[in-house]
């Protein structure tokens, strides 16, 4: 007979991310290491569900690079086309430091959000984590 001992996880990733409070929550729970730059990308189903993919891009500039958020853009079009049709992605910045936001993470989100309306890629939030914890990035923010 197996046993299994240990806590149940405190998140069941199968539960919709209907708000963006529930995607906040996720992407906390998701992505543990904010020691280095990084980008995150998380697939939401039409149903508001996770996919099983996540995807880290690691050691990413502080100025982001026109290319290569164009790049990635594609992917993440691409991927929901063909995985999800009618989903979306969740974009996560990490970095070191503070959750005070940087000239550089205001130039990522403008950066990603230019790039996502010319690769047509649905993107329901662009975040940023770090230790301090998970937040939203809105257009005011950028």
């Amino acid at each position: 007979m197996m046993t299994i001992t240990g806590e149940a996880p405190d998140h069941d990733i199968s539960a919709p991310l209907r708000t963006d409070a529930d995607v906040l929550r996720r992407v906390g729970f998701c992505i543990d290491d904010r020691s280095r730059r990084s980008l995150w990308l998380i697939f939401v189903g039409p149903d508001d569900v996770q996919l099983p993919l996540l995807v880290p891009i690691s050691d990413i500039p502080d100025d982001p690079e026109s290319a290569g958020a164009t790049s990635i853009c594609h992917i993440v079009s691409r991927v929901i086309a063909e995985s999800a049709d009618g989903g979306s992605a969740v974009m996560a910045l990490t970095r070191p430091g503070t959750g005070t936001l940087t000239d550089s993470d205001r130039r990522w989100c403008r950066t990603l959000r230019a790039a996502a309306a010319d690769e047509g890629a649905a993107i329901r939030m662009i975040c940023l984590a770090t230790a301090d914890g998970v937040r939203q990035l809105t257009l005011d923010d950028a």
